[in-house]
Parts: C-alpha cells; structure tokens; sequence
C-alpha cells in the first residue's frame, strides 16, 4: 500500500489517559508497517465543539486517511488498518464505520431510523456485559449504509475536503456523525459499516435537550434529500417506515423527558395508513404509555 495513503487518528479528547491507551491499541492492532499519527486535540478547556477540534486537526493531518474516533473504544481485531485501507481506497467510498443504517427517515431521529429497517452494526459495547452488536443479514463484508455512528469515522481527505464537519451549525457535540455521513451520501458516494474489523465501545448514546435542538438544525438543512435509502423502496414502504421512525423516537424522546413535536399526526398517520394491522394498535398502546 503507498505509505502516503495511511492514518491521520484524529480524537477530540477530555481524559489524556484514555487517550494515550488508545493510542497504545491502535499501535499494537493496526498492522506491521502501517505508519499512522496520532492527533489528540486536548480539549478539556477550549469551549470548541468537536466539529471545529476534527476540522482544524484534519486540516494538519499528514495522511490521506483520516480516522475521528472517541477516545473510549478499543480495536480488537489484527491488521484492521490493511481491512479498512482497502476499502478506503475504492473511488466510491465515503465513510467508514461500525454502527449505522440503511435508511435516515425525514422525521427527526438518530442514526438509526428504526429498528425494523436498515439497522448494521459490528461492535461491543464493553459498558456493561460486554454484548456483542452483529447486524449483517446479508453476511457482507461491509454493509452499505446511509448514516453511521461517531463513535469511529474513517474516511479519505478528498471526502473530507468535500463535505468537512459543519462547525458552523454545530457547536457542540451532537449530530455531527449524521451531518457528515448524510452530506457524504448526498454526493454521491458510499458509507459502509465494516463487518471484518471488531472493535468495543466502552460508553453510549446521550440524547438530551442539546441533542434535540441540534437535531432539529441538522433536518431542517437536509429536509430536501430525505428520506434517503440504500436502495429505494416502494412509496406505501416509504411510509411505513417514516411513521415507524416517528413514533419510535417520539416514544424515546418523551422517555427521556423531551418534548417530541406534532404527537398525535404520528399516531393518527400511521392508523390512517395501516387501519387493519395488529401493529398499528400495539403502536398506539405503547405511545399511550409513555403519555
């Protein structure tokens, strides 16, 4: 593999020991004679959002690889830096990671739409029992996804060059894995959940009211090119999913105890839609109880 086109690991960190063991990890595991730099952005009292620390390291970066991971992971897997590198290397690749979706509905959500549809991951969530995340039911390689998780991003400098994180509309610490991988999409090229490389995550998600009102921003920039799929589905699917979507998250984020806007179209919609399904009753007993 041409030595100019390897790693640029580019973390935004809050607890240097955390990320000085990473940096030991990805020594050990990224494979014999794969030269990579590692450029963690000590950000314990800058005030920058991790938009502006992964665009202004990116921009110093020495590699055409670049690698934006959260310092509380771990690569289990040997040589995933030659797995990864090779997919990098096709013209048509985006973005690379371990968690993502086939599909983004146009409704408010995360990355992961629903979970009926489109849901690809391969990872550990070392946080509590250590349960290993494998949803590839095609049994590839790497899945092809529309959006993917920030926990890891890999991805080469021409596409990052092309889209760069929104630091503009993004301050703080939410939304920027889906702002990325959506506007990668949009261009035209493919993201992919790798299926070769195992690696494990030691924390999860944090949706709150700084995640919602992100959340919100980041639709309405992308309301004219979703919903976005894989491959395109039938107008009625369409539907059922973006309802899907909705209620599932509507249900999450009154859980949390965020509001969640125009609660009743929802549910209204998706009766009105599937007025004869077993689940369109179940969906509205558990919108009731998170009422």
């Amino acid at each position: 593999m041409n030595l100019s086109e390897m790693y640029s690991i580019i973390v935004c960190s809050i607890r240097p020991d955390d990320a000085e063991r990473l940096r030991a990890n990805i020594e050990k595991t990224i494979g014999t004679n794969i030269p990579f730099e590692f450029l963690a952005y000590d950000n314990r009292n800058t005030g920058k959002g991790i938009c502006q620390v992964y665009n202004e390291c990116a921009a110093k970066a020495r590699y055409e690889y670049l690698c934006f991971v959260h310092e509380d992971v771990e690569f289990v897997t040997e040589d995933w830096g030659r797995i990864i590198g090779e997919k990098l290397s096709e013209e048509s690749c985006g973005v690379v990671g371990f968690a993502g979706s086939a599909m983004k509905a146009k409704i408010l959500t995360g990355w992961n739409s629903t979970k009926k549809y489109g849901v690809r991951r391969n990872f550990i969530q070392g946080r509590n029992d250590g349960r290993m995340f494998k949803d590839n039911p095609y049994r590839q390689s790497f899945s092809q996804v529309v959006t993917l998780d920030g926990m890891c991003l890999f991805t080469a400098r021409k596409v990052w060059d092309m889209i760069r994180f929104d630091d503009s509309m993004l301050k703080g610490f939410h939304c920027y894995d889906l702002d990325f991988t959506i506007g990668a999409a949009v261009r035209g090229f493919k993201n992919w959940v790798c299926n070769e490389v195992k690696m494990k995550h030691f924390s999860g998600g944090n949706i709150d009211g700084r995640w919602y009102s992100d959340s919100l921003v980041l639709h309405e920039k992308w309301k004219a090119a979703l919903p976005l799929y894989v491959r395109d589905k039938h107008p009625l699917k369409k539907r059922y999913y973006e309802f899907r979507s909705g209620i599932e998250w509507m249900c999450a984020l009154e859980k949390q105890g965020i509001y969640a806007p125009a609660k009743k179209r929802y549910v209204l919609g998706y009766l009105a839609t599937h007025p004869f399904a077993a689940r369109t009753y179940r969906f509205i007993g558990r919108w009731l109880r998170h009422r």
